[in-house]
């Protein structure tokens, strides 16, 4: 695919200078072509620009992006060499260059007759493409190197930190007159205007220009004063101490104003090192948050920590998408300007707000954050007192903006996957349960139709001892599908979490001897062996639902061992809590089948299919355990046999009943799979 032309639009700060922007989108689209806005800063304007100054810059710069076009700014040595590597890098799409002309054609520096800025562009882009001038009237705004000093980071105290060091230049001074012969001091004079020098650059580095200038005033009038003859006066009797005088304070200024310029640029160049890293981080902190909630606090903790600005997000409700309101900090609160700047950025999807062409009056510069899906929220920052907003700034905001709005999307995006995963795992598992529960109900259900059947047709017919075991298969198969259906209800219940435990102190021994009673139709195939109960001991439990656990673990061992193997029963103390164990005989369980064993819906082995259950025996063993602070494991016995240990952890003494509870956390490999 060919790379679409564009139009390029050389802009400077002058007060007409959107009539460059116009022109420069008329032709782009007169031709369907696209636009680019381009801004060379060098240094000189860098340091002599003011906040004014930067501004309208970034007010120009955003304006030609909402007037459809691009923006390309870096700063640059000199405009030439700035303005050649555009024009190298865009040669090949490069189809027009439009540039403003002011009413000042040259003007001297020195000695040097030098050409404005637009016609050196001129020059060099005619040699690549069409030039096209767009005349502008009045002057370009001016810049200074040597401006007044930008008052926002200027705080009083820095004056008397200023006077500190003056103080401490003076206490050296008075040390060094005392220390030398009056004739020796006066030769080295010099030395005593070095100190005061010192403490003019030390206040000029440090706290800025305007401390500077004052350290360099009161340090020549002291060392005036005090230092040069005659001494405790200000009068200067020869034109070699004037001399000497003038060239101290003439230094001195200087010092101060190279020395606080010097501050200022490595001030910005440190600003925009720690600045650049929010992009860096930005994705790399994100990354780590599962919500928007998570993800938005700490973008808003890291920006604002960097930028220095007081950094906002906002969001439209989810029931409300053409409102938007702060989504954090969430009690944030505007005024009404910043409110309706930031109703206008939402609406229109565009800046708005501080050094912006709309709503400028705003404390607040709004950025949309848009992703390749659509309109996310807005991103606001609110810069503090000795904090510019110049056209790199512009810059990093909506870069800030627009992979804030990627990172909203793609947590948006993995919840939505997520979701989808959830719904799928959810259809897999309806389907397994009435896979599950078509064939493993309808056996039993079989059964007992038949048996019902054969003795309704036969009748007297049959023998006594085949009408009794008719009615004996009837009715166990009826109580077998009274416990599928029992665990299915009991499993729902577990995991919608509508069940409620009633712990209370209670007998293991009689415990046991109920669910046994209540098994025997399903116990009278195999010996079962209840070994002796610990006497005098209380577990504190719900009854029911350990019932319910020591029926399926029963249950469970007589469908999946050979018919006259024994099943034990055994329960102890030990350091863990009260254990009570539940051991067949039969064949034990896969080893690489242990850690699956507790798992709802699946069987161990294919052959299991021949064995009615839904499946849900031992997970609602598991969860009743866990929900009373116990557990439940399983392990093959060394002899032959699964064991399966449960383990409640309060019990106490029928005696004195004291209570007695494991406080430290019990590392115990509870294997997680299905029934067999």
């Amino acid at each position: 695919m060919a790379p679409r032309m564009q139009v390029l639009a050389y802009i400077e700060d002058h007060p007409k200078a959107i009539m460059v922007l116009r022109a420069a989108r008329a032709r782009a689209q007169e031709k369907g072509y696209a636009w680019v806005a381009v801004y060379l800063e060098t240094p000189a304007q860098a340091t002599s620009a003011d906040q004014s100054a930067h501004a309208r810059m970034l007010r120009l710069l955003t304006l030609a992006q909402q007037m459809g076009g691009e923006t390309l700014h870096f700063e640059t040595q000199t405009i030439d060499e700035g303005m050649r590597r555009v024009l190298e890098a865009a040669k090949d799409r490069l189809c027009l260059c439009v540039v403003g002309s002011t009413e000042a054609e040259y003007h001297w520096r020195f000695w040097e007759r030098r050409m404005p800025s637009w016609q050196r562009v001129v020059r060099l882009a005619s040699t690549y493409t069409p030039v096209e001038t767009v005349p502008l009237s009045g002057q370009p705004f001016v810049r200074s190197l040597w401006r007044w000093p930008n008052l926002d980071s200027f705080r009083l105290r820095h004056l008397l930190y200023a006077l500190l060091s003056v103080g401490v230049a003076f206490g050296c001074a008075v040390l060094l007159q005392w220390a030398l012969p009056p004739a020796l001091f006066r030769i080295n004079s010099r030395n005593v205007a070095l100190l005061f020098m010192i403490a003019c650059a030390f206040s000029a580095s440090r706290f800025g220009m305007i401390p500077g200038l004052l350290a360099s005033v009161i340090g020549f009038f002291a060392a005036n004063y005090y230092f040069i003859p005659p001494y405790r006066s200000l009068q200067i009797s020869t034109i070699t101490e004037a001399l000497d005088m003038i060239l101290f304070l003439a230094a001195a200024v200087l010092i101060a104003l190279f020395t606080s310029q010097t501050r200022t640029l490595a001030e910005r160049a440190k600003r925009r090192e720690i600045s650049t890293q929010a992009l860096f981080m930005l994705y790399r902190i994100a990354s780590d948050a599962f919500t928007h909630s998570q993800a938005l606090g700490k973008l808003q903790r890291t920006l604002t920590h960097m930028l220095e600005m007081d950094v906002a997000f906002f969001l439209p409700p989810t029931l409300s998408p053409d409102r938007i309101e702060a989504a954090f900090p969430p009690d944030l609160s505007l005024s009404n300007g910043d409110t309706m700047a930031l109703g206008t950025c939402w609406k229109e999807m565009k800046t708005t707000g501080l050094a912006s062409p709309f709503n400028p009056g705003s404390a607040w510069r709004f950025e949309p954050m848009i992703a390749p899906g659509g309109e996310i929220g807005v991103l606001g920052v609110r810069p503090r007192k000795k904090h510019q907003l110049d056209p790199w700034y512009g810059r990093l905001l909506t870069s800030i903006a627009d992979q804030t709005a990627s990172v909203l999307e793609h947590i948006e995006l993995e919840r939505s996957m997520e979701a989808t995963r959830i719904r799928e795992e959810r259809e897999k598992l309806r389907s397994m349960l009435l896979s599950s529960v078509s064939h493993d109900l309808k056996t039993p259900l079989a059964g007992i139709i038949g048996a019902l059947s054969v003795h309704q047709s036969l009748g007297s017919r049959l023998p006594p001892a085949r009408r009794a075991d008719l009615l004996e298969t009837a009715l166990e198969e009826a109580h077998r599908l009274d416990s599928f259906i029992t665990n299915i209800l009991d499993m729902t219940k577990l995991e919608s979490g509508s069940v409620e435990f009633h712990c209370e102190w209670h007998d293991m021994g009689s415990l046991i001897s109920q669910v046994t009673k209540r098994l025997q139709h399903r116990l009278r195939k195999h010996p079962l062996t209840v070994h002796p109960v610990p006497a005098g001991i209380e577990v504190h439990m719900d009854v029911m639902m350990v019932e319910q656990v020591l029926q399926n673990l029963l249950d469970n061992a007589c469908k999946y061992t050979p018919t006259g193997t024994p099943i034990d029963i055994t329960c102890r103390l030990d350091e863990r809590g009260y254990m009570v164990e539940v051991r067949d005989h039969g064949p034990g369980i896969p080893p690489d089948r242990l850690d699956k064993i507790f798992d709802k819906y699946a069987r161990l082995q294919k052959e299991d299919a021949q064995i009615a259950g839904t499946g849900l025996g031992l997970a609602i063993a598991r969860a009743v355990m866990e929900a009373q602070d116990g557990w439940i494991s399983v392990a093959n016995h060394k002899d032959g046999g699964a064991v399966f240990t449960c383990c409640l952890r309060q019990w106490r003494k029928t005696e004195s009943a004291p209570l007695v509870q494991i406080e430290t956390p019990i590392e115990q490999p509870i294997a997680q799979a299905c029934i067999r």
